[in-house]
């Protein structure tokens, strides 16, 4: 789980300084403030980690990715290819697990771990793209914490390592003559040591754990084809939410020590719950078939229909509901408006379902589930007030920030929440000019009474 964030020099961000995440973490402000650009750098980590080029330091994407950011002079602060990126973040190894080859994951459950990395232009600006440093700070429960970093050396030429705190076994420390690193984090391949490939394994890992759901979500169709094989999730505009659906029907999921629910039931029950449906279901057509429809029953409504013959924001909080309870422990999902065509009520609820999402077990274990949510819904927020006043979710849980643009560049606070869900900085003109707004509606209706008195 990533637990701090920090980014340089990154579209709207000069700094952003350390952003504390939490299990639930979400953005608020206004339209061009970068709240998208925070989710953007990850996910521009995780396509370059995913990269098939090991050689390319980052992968900025293209029409078919999940990020374009086009090249480096149009993402970087104010168009200044001078500019160095740079970000850090930190993450939390919460559990032990083994890879597809059945290597043995070495970073101890517990683990707090921390990367930052510095990258520009090699010359000035105007050459390709290059790496100046990366840097791993690890601390082990119950052993002494180590650093290592690997730099460019402008005298020697190539590359540098050092360490802080760790003896290499195999590797001794090399001034310089280094080869170049792989993409931004993996060390170069003269560098012979279980612990670093520990470090990269842990790093890939937590990238890979990362699942993207954007704002505008697929039409529903009027039929599905499933394969029978699981999906990784619902991809990024939730085509893939009903593959997802089937895949985990008969997952069990639990809310602390409470009955077993099964994964296909509680989809249906929070459609329920946040009052958009009487009922749901997911339906083959035929045993001889591997199609399905999605049927539904309108609140108040005495027919059950296709899902395409209802309204258009059934289709798109489907997505959200299916990623919230479907993807894998210890995942970080990301989300971009995910109160869009919802009304009041529902977008309250949405508070509600990542609360539970958080929060659910599976296999007799937390899921450890992450939210990291860009937002302009009022109503999400104060639901998310009122769980932290009844005790439901803690302050620790969660994390809330408004960003606002300026002239050097955005900026983000962190809303101060006590233990009753009072935000004690509230940012002026936070939603709108709410008081403004009821005194020039008096203001305007006694002018008018007033007007209608004289005639």
């Amino acid at each position: 789980m990533f637990t701090q964030l920090r980014i340089q020099n990154f579209k709207a961000w000069k700094d952003t300084g350390n952003i504390r995440l939490a299990p639930l973490t979400v953005f608020f402000g206004p339209n061009s403030s970068g709240k998208t650009s925070l989710l953007q750098l990850l996910l521009l980590l995780q396509q370059s980690e995913q990269s098939s080029d090991r050689k390319r330091t980052l992968n900025f994407g293209d029409s078919h990715s999940v990020v374009d950011l086009g090249v480096y002079p149009e993402m970087v602060f104010r168009h200044e290819p001078q500019r160095r990126l740079r970000f850090a973040f930190k993450w939390r190894v919460l559990g032990a697990q083994e890879d597809e080859t059945e290597r043995p994951y070495k970073v101890p459950q517990g683990t707090m771990a921390a990367f930052k990395a510095s990258i520009g232009p090699v010359r000035d600006g105007s050459g390709p793209l290059g790496l100046d440093f990366f840097q791993y700070s690890v601390c082990v429960p119950s052993q002494k914490p180590f650093t290592i970093r690997v730099q460019r050396d402008e005298v020697a030429g190539g590359y540098e390592l050092s360490s802080r705190g760790l003896d290499f076994q195999n590797t001794p420390e090399i001034s310089g003559g280094l080869s170049s690193p792989v993409r931004f984090y993996g060390f170069p391949r003269e560098v012979d040591e279980e612990a670093v490939d520990d470090l990269e394994f842990s790093l890939e890992e937590q990238l890979d754990a990362i699942h993207y759901l954007g704002p505008l979500r697929e039409l529903p169709a009027r039929y599905y084809s499933w394969s029978g094989e699981a999906t990784e999730g619902v991809g990024i505009r939730g085509e893939r939410s009903v593959e997802a659906l089937l895949a985990g029907m008969e997952r069990t999921l639990r809310r602390g020590d409470g009955a077993p629910v099964r994964f296909g039931a509680l989809i249906a029950d929070w459609l329920v719950r946040m009052q958009l449906l009487d009922s749901f279901e997911v339906k083959r057509i035929a045993p001889s078939r591997r199609d399905y429809e999605v049927l539904v029953r309108s609140r108040g409504g005495a027919e059950t229909v296709n899902l395409i013959d209802v309204g258009f924001g059934i289709s798109q909080i489907l997505p959200v509901l299916v990623q919230a309870f479907y993807v894998e422990r210890e995942s970080t999902i990301l989300l971009e408006q995910p109160e869009l065509h919802l009304h009041p009520s529902a977008q309250s609820s949405l508070a509600d379902l990542f609360i539970d999402a958080i929060q659910m077990r599976e296999d007799a274990l937390p899921r450890n589930i992450q939210f990291l949510v860009e937002s302009h819904s009022e109503h999400f927020l104060r639901r998310l007030q009122r769980r932290i006043a009844e005790g439901v979710l803690t302050p620790d849980q969660t994390a809330l920030y408004f960003c606002k643009p300026g002239p050097e560049g955005s900026t983000i606070e962190e809303l101060k929440l006590d233990e009753f869900g009072n935000i004690s900085n509230w940012p002026e003109n936070f939603f709108g000019d709410e008081v403004g707004d009821l005194s020039a509606m008096a203001k305007a209706a006694m002018k008018r009474q007033l007007g209608s008195e004289v005639e």
